[in-house]
């Protein structure tokens, strides 16, 4: 972590599995800190070491939004559909959510852990501004919801060390308080889905939305969206940061080196220049200056920006614009762009219209894994 906290507070994760969402009883911390002007979130059990968070998400001004999971939105009173208070971290560019839930003591004198009080509510607005870009004064913020949760008895008014600044070494273990292991139930659905995602970077996503473009004005859409659809899951989906952080801890040095020259360049030119000696020029960008940076950085350093590019909500962004162009009839274009071994090169069996919906997807899937066997054997002959 490249610098303090701005902001921190006590919570855990929570796991999403159905229509339930169920705590995590590890008690952690939540916090904030920027690094090259840009907002990480991250979390981590409050007995692991301040530098080191089990998530840590790289955000960008405006492509999420912290609010709390509530049963009635637009009530008076803020209640969660759970027995816990917990705040979904939403992405914009996709689908993809993280649930927290708060593990300071609840404000609510007749004991109701579902309640958001008006510290817990600013809290999540803090966090929320700081997500969205805005200027805030964390300092200020923080001494006035510390003052709120603070009076001569704490079992009315909380805890008013919810909330922290600047001081990751002074944090103390807390057990109590938030939801506890009963905390399950609610539809995170009813908040709504995220809006469509839209790519931000070039190569196979310019050509993605170059497609979608001229696609979307044509009669062969609209035959290929009135296919009978099959449901299968979208690229964010399957390629979780579960999955693709597994991949690089197990990889070779070989396999490392081939998905770190698909990055751009600039970014093993920023870890090498935070892993030297600090310089008053401007890095080289150019593709060859990127080279010979990742020859320069060890495997494990590389391993640890390919960890924050998928990390990004730019790798999800732009999983989430390529499962959108294969469903509205891209595959064709895409598979040839990527020069993928693809079924009936992505048309309709017998005809040539492109696949779309769910099966355009699996195509696309199944052809990725059909030419990587294919290019091993060759390699192997």
């Amino acid at each position: 972590m490249a610098s303090s906290p701005l902001i921190t507070f006590k919570a855990g994760k929570c796991a999403f599995a159905g229509r339930k969402v169920t705590p995590d009883p590890t008690p952690g911390y939540l916090y904030i800190y920027t690094e090259d002007d840009l907002p990480h979130l991250c979390w981590r059990p409050r007995s692991a070491p301040a530098n080191v968070p089990e998530i840590d998400l790289l955000m960008f001004p405006g492509d999420a939004s912290f609010h709390p999971l509530v049963k009635n939105p637009g009530a008076e009173s803020v209640e969660s559909p759970t027995s816990g208070r917990i705040f979904v971290l939403k992405f914009s560019s996709s689908s993809q959510k993280y649930y927290f839930w708060m593990q300071s003591a609840p404000q609510h004198k007749e004991g109701k852990l579902g309640w958001f009080s008006a510290r817990d509510q600013r809290i999540g607005q803090v966090i929320d501004a700081l997500l969205q870009g805005e200027d805030v004064d964390v300092e200020r913020e923080a001494q006035e919801i510390r003052e709120s949760g603070a009076g001569d008895d704490d079992e009315d008014h909380g805890d008013a060390d919810a909330m922290e600044v600047d001081q990751e070494d002074g944090l103390t273990r807390q057990e109590t308080g938030g939801a506890g292991q009963g905390a399950t139930g609610g539809d995170a659905r009813e908040e709504g889905e995220a809006t469509d995602p839209s790519p931000t970077s070039q190569d196979t996503n310019t050509i993605v939305q170059d497609f979608l473009n001229s696609l979307h004005s044509t009669q062969q859409s609209r035959t290929a969206a009135q296919q009978v659809d099959i449901p299968f899951t979208s690229l964010p989906e399957l390629l979780t940061p579960q999955t693709t952080l597994s991949w690089v801890t197990e990889a070779t040095p070989a396999q490392i080196n081939t998905a770190c020259t698909l990055l751009p360049p600039e970014l093993f030119l920023l870890a090498q220049e935070s892993a030297s000696e600090p310089s008053s020029s401007d890095p080289d960008p150019s593709p060859a200056a990127g080279m010979a940076a990742i020859e320069a950085l060890s495997t494990e350093q590389k391993k640890e920006v390919l960890r924050r590019a998928l990390r990004s909500p730019q790798f999800t962004q732009s999983l989430g614009s390529l499962t959108v162009a294969l469903r509205d009839g891209g595959l064709p274009m895409i598979g040839e762009a990527l020069r993928l071994k693809v079924h009936h090169g992505g048309l309709i069996e017998g005809g040539s219209m492109p696949l779309g919906g769910g099966k355009a997807v699996e195509a696309f899937v199944e052809g990725v894994k059909r030419t990587v066997e294919e290019e091993e054997e060759r390699m192997k002959e």
